[in-house]
């Protein structure tokens, strides 16, 4: 995503032709682009996308397990002072 961001920005300097990036040459300046290219490639196909996509679930049903936990115990001990 960084890759990506960075890729933007130099293409719209290039563009505006703002210094020092007006002088470079363009395979220069797409060269962000191809690394972001890559890197989304090399993720997808070393399963490092798909383990990080688990490791954010688990940690959101993780969270929500504790959250749920915690208004057990207070709903368990309203129930108990109402007796």
């Amino acid at each position: 995503m960084y890759l990506l961001i960075i890729a933007v920005v130099i293409v719209m300097l290039k563009i505006y032709e703002v210094p020092p990036v007006d002088s470079w040459l363009w395979p220069e300046v797409m060269l962000p682009s191809f690394m972001a290219l890559l890197w989304k490639l090399w993720a997808d196909w070393s399963g490092y996308s798909r383990r990080r996509a688990r490791a954010r679930s688990a940690r959101r049903q993780s969270a929500r397990y504790v959250r749920d936990k915690g208004l057990f115990k207070i709903n368990a001990t309203q129930r108990q002072i109402r007796k």
